[in-house]
């Protein structure tokens, strides 16, 4: 398990390349579009991500001309797209008169092996599909992210990669303060990474407290309050569907 320490100042153009990315993506898609990353909080593995039906699809932007640095690699895409069973596609964008553009037609996706186009509709099936850890990972952080908030906590950053930890960063008037978080499907129980207290001794210059935290997840239908019988497995969590949630809230990292 890494610690984040990526820093990095996004550019103007960047920012406004993502933008109107963002709203092509937004209108093909409607409200069948269900968005997982439309933030600018680095570190970035993808720009943008969304699921549509059964499938998540992870996108890079791409200056044609070569002009604009864009954030993250290729690299990175790939590695999330794999880790959670979707597409890896590249976004050709093109400044023009004053605007950045698509560059392609339709959804101006492509794949990223072979810059074939991507036309999402086309890949949504029926198929149940379960969540990958990676998945659940981005869905707790979703969680943690809302409860916090609710709760008065202000959630001053964040970042989705499980290999990644903290995975938020809390401000306000309790002062700064990080937190690990697990995600944890039923029957199995959260514990705190043995390397916490390396955690907190990386950051206790920046005079920051550290917090454990986790969210637990179970198939909508899973008896919970029931232990698994020898052999018995658990109701699969699917992607795009129901699920009991359940947060700790903050947890001391010395209990």
């Amino acid at each position: 398990m890494q610690t984040t320490s990526q820093s990095y100042v996004l550019s103007d153009d960047f920012i406004q390349c993502w933008q109107s990315a963002g709203r092509h993506l937004q209108m093909k898609g409607g409200s069948e579009l269900v968005w997982m990353r439309a933030h600018l909080e680095v570190p970035f593995m993808e720009h943008l991500s969304f699921r549509l039906g059964n499938q998540l699809f992870f996108v890079r932007l791409e200056d044609v001309d070569g002009l604009v640095k864009m954030p993250g690699t290729e690299e990175d895409l790939a590695k999330i797209a794999r880790e959670c069973k979707g597409y890896a596609c590249i976004m050709p964008m093109r400044f023009s008169f004053g605007n950045w553009l698509c560059s392609g037609e339709g959804w101006n996706l492509l794949t990223l092996e072979n810059r074939t186009p991507v036309i999402p509709p086309d890949l949504v099936t029926d198929e149940k599909i379960e969540m990958t850890d990676w998945e659940l990972h981005d869905f707790a952080v979703q969680v943690a992210r809302k409860e916090l908030t609710e709760s008065g906590d202000t959630v001053s950053a964040w970042n989705s990669n499980p290999e990644l930890q903290p995975s938020l960063w809390l401000g306000g008037d309790a002062g700064l303060q990080w937190v690990v978080l697990q995600a944890v499907r039923f029957p199995q129980e959260a514990k705190i990474p043995d390397n916490i207290h390396e955690i907190d001794e990386a950051y206790k210059a920046r005079g920051a407290k550290g917090n454990f935290a986790y969210v637990s997840f179970s198939n909508e239908k899973q008896d919970i309050k029931t232990s698994l019988k020898d052999g018995e497995k658990p109701l699969p969590i699917y992607r795009g569907e129901k699920a009991i949630v359940s947060f700790s809230g903050l947890l001391d990292i010395d209990n």
